[in-house]
């Protein structure tokens, strides 16, 4: 029978530009600029009005801002606002949007009136001004130098993890905190946190969720390249520190037609194929045995005219074989049924990538006969996308991201206000400019010292509860969702606080101890990622990892013959 390859999307700018905006992957640095950082004031004294898709930095559209003076508070959002990619400008545009709300609503609720309007020492105004970064690291520079020398209080911003990996050196050593919109948590640091959707997260999360429904065996279908390696080490931690084994990963290349083998290895489709056959022709061999003579005589054609050995009718031959066999005619009837036999060694599989290269990946798991009935389909927040709904092969499928019904809120306010759709990054603009008011109306004096950011109770954002970790990290409360043809639905609903959080990850940790007494081999997977956490260099990193894969497929193999 010759199968038919499953329809093959094409790749397109528009993802890769996705993936760029949302830090979904390390990306290289930009053409740098030296030109000097505009910047605006901004004070809302009414609510924002119409969306512009561009600010063109026409300080007559603004109400006149305070002058900044002792009691200032002063928070600097560094955008590429002067990018000269269409699609980004415009990104820009909406974040400043949702920190110009941001700060609006935080007047309207009492935030800044309760602590800016008394007089005496306590702050009296709050500024908000907007830095352009060009879409550079030098131009994310230029924007911070500007930020620095009119006194911020606090940076919010820049977009791109190379920009957040220019302004770093820029803080080191001084009073000034920054709350960066970048998911890489390579560029964090001790006082420059990140705000995106870190990918290490969305993982410990799910793989968590996994192991509690007693999925225990995983595999994983990752991309080439810095971001697949990087994607996959966490994910080998995760599932170790969780009690679990990596029992088969595969890497594809970016085109379409690449991916083919790499699933077709992890499907262990070619040995489940030839033992699909070997067996049927044991039980073909079985009923020729049994089949009386005339029955025989009835199922064969004969001698063909080249003097070729009979042709066998099976069909005619376990029609025949009804009473006289009928376990036997049972099991070749099942068997018609698939193209493979064998089981697959692992309950779960992994794919990290959105969009698509999920498009794509999904049709070709079922036509190598990973039946996602029988293995569980696991992604990140990357898979947080309506359209998937119409990818049969995904239903079924778990990710961990926020509720959406927190996103639809905000959404839904933001259209009444601007007349069009926030991207998904504007939460995280929103919610900056928002932590920064409540925080100052909570402690009027250094209100972003570093142990008032890392409170551990966190604060309730857009996407749900969030704190900022030591180091520059962040850590959210996330739900696991299920894709279905409609709407996604909630398998595991996300924590009201982070006592909740705390509460469950030391569940699963204890959990993860039992499984680890019982398996000895899970126990050495996770001293293994352990030891590749604590590696600095990322070379070394990846040389442990292979060989921890290596291992556990070796591991594997005899278990998945058998």
């Amino acid at each position: 029978m010759t199968r038919r390859p499953p329809f093959l999307a094409t790749w397109s700018l528009a993802s890769a530009l996705f993936l760029v905006a949302c830090g979904g992957a390390p990306q290289p640095d930009l053409a740098s600029t030296d030109t000097a950082s505009d910047s605006i004031e901004y004070a809302p004294k009414t609510a924002p009005t119409t969306y512009r898709e561009r600010i063109d930095f026409d300080t007559s559209l603004f109400p006149a801002p305070p002058k900044r003076d002792e009691n200032s508070v002063v928070v600097s959002v560094l955008l590429p606002i002067g990018d000269a990619r269409d699609n980004i400008s415009k990104l820009s545009s909406h974040l400043y949007n949702a920190a110009q709300l941001a700060l609006f609503d935080a007047g309207q609720n009492g935030q800044i009136r309760q602590t800016f309007g008394a007089s005496g020492s306590q702050k009296t105004n709050f500024v908000l001004r907007l830095h352009d970064t060009k879409g550079t690291p030098a131009g994310a520079a230029q924007a911070a130098k500007a930020a620095i020398a009119a006194n911020t209080d606090i940076i919010i911003g820049p977009l791109f993890a190379s920009s957040v990996k220019a302004i770093a050196p820029l803080l080191a050593g001084r009073e000034i905190s920054a709350l960066a919109f970048s998911n890489d948590s390579s560029a964090a640091a001790n006082n420059l946190w990140l705000l995106g959707f870190l990918p290490e997260q969305n993982i410990s999360r799910i793989v968590s969720q996994a192991i509690a429904q007693g999925l225990t065996r995983f595999g994983a279908l990752v991309p080439q390249g810095p971001y697949g390696e990087r994607i996959h080490q966490s994910f080998v931690r995760e599932v170790a520190r969780f009690g679990g084994t990596v029992v088969q990963t595969e890497t594809y290349p970016k085109d379409a037609k690449g991916m083919f083998d790499p699933v077709r290895r992890l499907a262990h489709f070619d040995t489940r194929t030839a033992a699909h056959e070997a067996e049927m022709a044991r039980l073909i061999s079985e009923g020729r045995a049994l089949a009386p003579a005339d029955l025989l005589a009835r199922a064969t054609s004969g001698a063909t005219a080249t003097g070729e050995p009979e042709e066998l009718n099976v069909e005619a031959l376990f029609k025949g074989l009804g009473k006289i066999a009928p376990e036997l005619v049972s099991a070749y009837e099942a068997l018609k049924l698939t193209e493979t036999l064998g089981e697959i060694p692992y309950d779960a599989v992994f794919m990290p990538e959105g969009g698509l290269a999920l498009r794509n990946l999904a049709p070709l798991l079922p036509y190598f006969d990973i039946d996602p009935r029988r293995v569980k389909f696991l992604g990140t927040a990357l898979w947080n996308d309506p359209s998937l709904s119409q990818e049969p092969p995904l239903h079924g499928g778990w990710y961990a991201a926020p509720n959406p019904k927190n996103w639809a809120g905000f959404a839904a306010r933001y259209d009444r206000v601007y007349g069009a759709a926030p991207p998904r990054l504007a939460s995280m603009a929103y919610d900056g400019v928002s932590l920064a008011a409540r925080l100052a109306a909570i402690t009027p004096k250094q209100p972003f010292r570093t142990q008032i950011l890392t409170n551990a109770n966190g604060f309730q954002g857009i996407d749900g509860i969030v704190r900022l970790r030591q180091g520059g990290l962040n850590e959210r409360g996330l739900a696991v969702q299920e894709i279905t043809a409609r709407a996604p639905n909630i398998v595991s609903r996300e924590p009201a606080s982070f006592v909740e959080h705390d509460r469950r990850v030391s569940s699963a940790l204890s959990l993860a101890q039992t499984l680890k007494r019982e398996n000895p081999d899970i126990a050495l997977a996770a001293l293994q990622a352990e030891q590749l956490a604590k590696t600095q260099s990322a070379r070394e990193e990846i040389g442990l990892n292979e060989a921890l894969m290596n291992a556990l497929d070796k591991k594997a193999k005899p278990e998945a013959a058998q």
